[in-house]
């Protein structure tokens, strides 16, 4: 499958998540994607892709380079949750 077509699934995806009315849209999208032959491993290729594309566009428009971006977004994570073990 081409990382375009992993990128649409991830844009799928993030449209159902979006739609916070809605828990069910986002678990079937998510269900129906796992279910593809290497299905976990495309949705999460394209939800790193579609993470790059967004990055990108963030750098472009707040003038802030990729990792100064991503170590703002963990600090923020890291102040309102316990750190993964």
């Amino acid at each position: 499958m081409a990382d375009d077509e992993k990128t649409r699934w991830a844009i799928d995806v993030m449209t159902a998540w979006l739609d916070d009315r809605d828990d069910d849209l986002l678990r079937a999208r998510i269900e129906s994607y796992l279910g593809e032959p290497e299905g976990a491993s495309a949705l999460a290729i394209g939800l790193v892709n579609l993470s790059g594309l967004l990055l990108m566009g963030l750098e472009t428009l707040i003038g802030k380079d990729g990792q100064e971006i991503l170590q703002t977004i963990a600090m923020t994570v890291s102040r309102s949750s316990a750190a993964p073990e």
